[in-house]
């Protein structure tokens, strides 16, 4: 009984063994991987690439504040970049004692991997620092095939170690030299697990990849460290009895003959476990001790329950009579369960059968639901099609209206003589061609534009064109418009022609609020913020009624008498703006009329949560001026 109790338990401890050693892989492929993307992000980085192409100074130095800041947010011990020489040009530690810029690491496998075109991995001392570490590199190949340099990470494993080393579990990790790197026992790390060769450990030792440890041989008593996964036992002795014994060490096997009544050394049962993308060995050693202590009260336990087991078996001689007694009770009362089990089962299977049939009718049914939502997909297909058919037709509208103003004046002038006008309508018609066939080649109205496609863009100038436009082409019927600036306005990141025709299309709504006004005025400001700029479009007309304004912003939605508009015109401004990472809204002037509000950020479109992009409320105070005003007077006749 002792025997299979032990064969038992030793399963066990050999399995929970194995849990243990994956938790251990686990967490430390975790920390190396924590920041294995940092080399190949940064081999992409302009920065990088710039200072790989032209190893200009003035680069460089940027570049080492950045790695600097990027090392202290990421938690990486040192990131720097070697040209395609192994010289390093750029480091994180640039500003430190052990500095590592103009050092050539040209020698370190994890350059040669890095040439070859791999992500390259490495663990060793620093030769600068002598501080172990995990390294990882990446090629940088600014035309995407010549080697121009590598991207290096370098990350420490001793807060895992640290670790390890508070934990119960005896683990250690070696490298494809057999040399112990990580252990929870300090006094094992960077000693010869599997047996140097005495010609391999000082070339080891020289190569500084182990600092200066003299990689001394594991204290291997009894037994064979397992060249697969299963379980072996083996004995070490205390480190401190390692000189001495050394002697009798096999250096070809790492084994030691059979010392017995060797003091102070401790058995393991050993389960082992392989790294194969670093080329490392996991080991996890559990005490013996366990095993043994777990037998002998098995054998104790087992010898209480012999006496116990005795004890019962004569109690039961004694009620055997009054069993058999009840037996014939028993039989009948299985008889009578046995009965009642056949009428539940024929239960059971009328019930499956309704559900069969319940299973049967719901795919029915699924099948259909499918059906017509293809059908839905499709009618929504059509139903795009003909707004973006609409929303080109409402574009080209306003250049088309435009072009004949232009052409009915220009005509005019050349009958009184006055060239000069008439070739200056005869370019802005080119240029209104022009845009109509931009609008043709972007039929993106209600999507984000590409973003290589916004460039900054001067504000005040976009809407002195949209300005200049609505009083030319006599739209507006309004004599007053002004636009005023205020703060620091700098250029925001926009595609000028889109931005134009927004402004055009809201100071065109505006001059339409204004009809049958005694007195129309549009009220333009342009305030410069810290982030954005804000643009607000003011009329004095009959403003918006308040159930309109939550549908104001949607598609075919418009308060226009039938045949005046399709109801995309803000829409359509609605989608421009929030492409270039901006809002617009509306809202009722207490003093009457309506006033749009749009803003743009400086920095360029951005990701948000939000349904409309940037919040208002997280708008900061706006830096104010002396107001400048510019006004607009229609000049009736003018071209």
């Amino acid at each position: 009984m002792t025997t299979l109790w032990h064969e038992a338990k030793l399963i066990d401890i050999t399995e929970d063994g194995r849990n243990k050693l994956e938790l251990y892989r686990s967490n430390l492929q975790g920390a190396i991987k924590e920041h294995e993307y940092l080399p190949i992000t940064l081999a992409s980085d302009k920065r990088i690439i710039d200072l790989a192409v032209y190893a200009d100074p003035v680069i460089a130095k940027a570049v080492n504040i950045y790695l600097e800041k990027l090392a202290a947010d990421s938690g990486a011990s040192d990131i720097y970049f070697m040209d395609r020489n192994g010289a390093t040009l750029a480091a994180s530690n640039w500003n430190s004692d052990a500095s590592f810029i103009g050092r050539n690491f040209s020698f370190r496998p994890y350059f040669q991997q890095a040439k070859s075109g791999q992500t390259g991995h490495y663990f060793a001392f620093g030769i600068t620092s002598n501080v172990p570490g995990y390294y990882i590199s990446h090629p940088v190949r600014p035309d995407g095939t010549t080697f121009a340099g590598a991207m290096v990470v370098k990350t420490h494993l001793e807060a895992l170690v640290q670790r390890w080393t508070r934990g119960s579990e005896s683990v250690l990790v070696t490298d494809q030299n057999g040399i112990v790197i990580i252990s929870s026992n300090p006094e094992w790390r960077f000693r010869d697990l599997a047996g140097l060769d005495n010609k391999d450990r000082p070339r080891l030792i020289a190569s500084r990849k182990y600092g200066s440890y003299p990689l001394e041989a594991m204290p291997l008593l009894e037994g064979r460290w397992p060249l697969d996964e299963g379980p072996t036992t083996l004995s070490l002795a205390p480190v401190a009895q390692d000189e001495t014994q050394s002697k009798t060490t096999d250096q070809t096997t790492g084994t030691l003959q059979n010392r017995p009544d060797t003091p102070g050394k401790t058995s393991y049962l050993v389960t082992a476990s392989n790294l194969p993308k670093q080329g490392w060995r996991m080991f996890l050693l559990t005490d013996k001790s366990l095993l043994d202590r777990s037998v002998i009260s098995a054998g104790a336990m087992g010898g209480a329950a012999h006496i116990i087991l005795t004890g019962l078996i004569f109690i039961v001689l004694q009620r055997r009579r009054a069993m058999m007694e009840q037996l014939e009770i028993r039989d009948w009362s299985q008889r009578e369960l046995e009965r009642q089990v056949r009428l539940r089962t024929t239960d059971l299977m009328n019930t499956n059968q309704r559900l069969a049939e319940e299973i049967s009718q719901r795919s029915r049914t699924e099948d259909a639901l499918r059906t017509a939502q293809a059908e839905l997909v499709q009618t929504s297909k059509l139903a795009a099609l003909g707004q973006m058919s609409a929303g080109i037709a409402h574009e080209i509208n306003q250049p088309l209206t435009a072009i004949r103003n232009y052409a009915e004046n220009a005509l005019k002038f050349i009958a009184r003589g006055n060239d000069e006008t008439a070739n200056r309508n005869l370019k802005r018609i080119s240029e209104l061609t022009d845009r109509m066939g931009r609008i043709t080649n972007n039929l993106k109205t209600f999507s984000r534009r590409p973003e290589q496609d916004n460039q900054p863009v001067d504000v005040p100038v976009q809407m002195q064109k949209a300005i200049d436009l609505v009083l030319e082409t006599g739209r507006a019927g309004v004599s007053n418009i002004t636009l005023h600036q205020n703060g620091d306005i700098k250029p925001v990141i926009a595609e000028a022609s889109q931005l134009t025709q927004v402004f055009i299309n809201l100071v065109n709504n505006a001059a339409d609020a204004c009809q049958n006004i005694e007195k129309p005025e549009i009220s333009i400001t342009i305030t410069g913020g810290e982030d954005r700029l804000i643009v607000k479009i003011n009329d004095n007309g009959h403003g918006i009624l308040p159930d309109n304004l939550p549908k104001l912003f949607d598609p075919f939605f418009t308060t226009k008498p039938f045949g005046d508009g399709l109801g995309l015109g803000l829409s359509i401004c609605y989608g421009i703006i929030r492409s270039f990472g901006g809002t617009i809204r509306a809202e009722n002037r207490p003093q009457g009329g309506a006033s749009f509000i749009i803003e743009l950020r400086y920095d360029g479109p951005v990701e948000t949560d939000g349904e409309n992009g940037i919040s208002t409320s997280m708008l900061p105070a706006a830096r104010t001026s002396p107001e400048s005003s510019i006004h607009f007077e229609q000049h009736h006749g003018q071209s």
